[in-house]
């Protein structure tokens, strides 16, 4: 995994952006650099088991499918990377029923500092629009 430019984050969080959820059914992971990813495998477990309480059986096991797939995205990486790390994982179909279960990792350009669990219709990107934010004015 590479680190994004400013122009290739930006194109990423507009087609992430582009997603809307039924449920509470998007998960969105931010991970700080220098974080032990270990503790965020652990964190991740435990919403499983919290996951099993979802009335909805369709969100209820679209919830669980995307933790087990950031988990087993999580148990790839060794260290958190230098920037840090922000995973977006959701079931995306846009047919009720259907499952498209995607997963998208983000090393930005700039270092995280957010460290962040939502589970959610839409995805958390207010802290990568930030960064995309002009800070320099001449």
């Amino acid at each position: 995994m590479a680190v994004l430019t400013k122009n290739e984050l930006e194109e990423k969080v507009n087609e992430i952006e582009s997603h809307k959820g039924k449920h509470t059914e998007f998960i969105t992971v931010y991970i700080p650099a220098d974080y032990d990813v270990n503790s965020v495998q652990r964190q991740l477990e435990a919403e499983k088991s919290t996951a099993k309480n979802i009335k909805s059986t369709t969100t209820r096991n679209n919830v669980i499918d995307a933790l087990e797939k950031i988990v087993r995205y999580l148990k790839g990486l060794k260290k958190t990377p230098e920037n840090g790390l922000a995973i977006f994982c959701g079931n995306v179909s846009k047919v009720e029923g259907q499952s498209d279960l995607q997963i998208w990792d983000l090393q930005p350009f700039q270092p995280l500092k957010t460290r962040l669990y939502r589970c959610d219709k839409d995805f958390v990107l207010e802290p990568l629009k930030e960064m995309l934010e002009v800070t320099e004015v001449f």
